[in-house]
């Protein structure tokens, strides 16, 4: 994994026997855990703080990252960040790395990932979820259940594609962007850095960077026109 970058063979190789600390106690992080514990993984502990009513965790709780940082050090632990929030996610994985610890991707046993695909540290594949051939994503992004990158597309750190939403062929998405649950972009669109794209919106055209777009086809939010 040289680079801080992962083939399929490098994902698999993480059967290594070690345990797993997941940054996060939110429902992401539920998820994440879900997925490692059906890959036969064992989780360790996870960070953060269980709301009032919340479902009790059956693994230990700690208070907070530094705490995760040294148990991964001193046990030789992979660690997962589990945040729904881009930069923060983006961030802590930055971190990690910057540590020397290891942040390997995560798939999903259900999800499809092209062996000519490259996947960023601390990425994750969740169930029902497909990364195509020839396509790259860089460091601690999230491609959420059943979504799907197609081939040859770019994913830039940091960035969300939400439950549903859908890459077509050559397509790409700057760092820190959000693709909404059941959203789409066209073959060969490009999504600028930090843009939110609404739930279930069409994407024909170039969307700015920090731009906010919407509907079928997608508008600026607000603008009501064309991209």
């Amino acid at each position: 994994m040289a680079d801080g970058r992962a083939d399929v063979a490098d994902v698999a190789d993480v059967a290594d026997g070690a345990g797993w600390v997941v940054l996060g106690a939110g429902g992401h992080a539920r998820s994440v855990v879900d997925v490692l514990e059906r890959l036969g993984r064992e989780v360790v502990a996870v960070t953060g703080a269980v709301a009032e009513g919340e479902t009790p965790w059956h693994v230990e709780v700690l208070a907070d990252d530094r705490e995760a940082f040294e148990l991964v050090r001193a046990r030789g632990l992979h660690a997962v960040v589990a945040i729904g929030a881009n930069a923060a996610r983006s961030g802590l994985v930055h971190d990690l790395l910057t540590a020397g610890l290891s942040v390997p991707p995560v798939v999903a046993a259900t999800a499809t990932v092209s062996p000519r695909a490259v996947l960023g540290a601390g990425t994750v594949v969740l169930e029902h979820a497909h990364v195509g051939p020839a396509s790259r994503l860089g460091d601690a992004v999230v491609v959420n259940t059943a979504a799907v990158v197609e081939h040859d597309c770019r994913v830039g750190a940091g960035a969300h594609v939400a439950p549903g939403a859908t890459l077509l062929g050559g397509a790409s998405v700057g760092s820190g962007t959000l693709v909404g649950s059941g959203a789409r972009i066209l073959p060969l669109v490009g999504v600028g850095a930090g843009a939110t794209i609404g739930a279930g919106a069409v994407v024909t055209g170039h969307v700015p960077e920090g731009r906010t777009v919407v509907g079928v086809p997608a508008v600026t939010r607000g603008a009501g026109g064309p991209l």
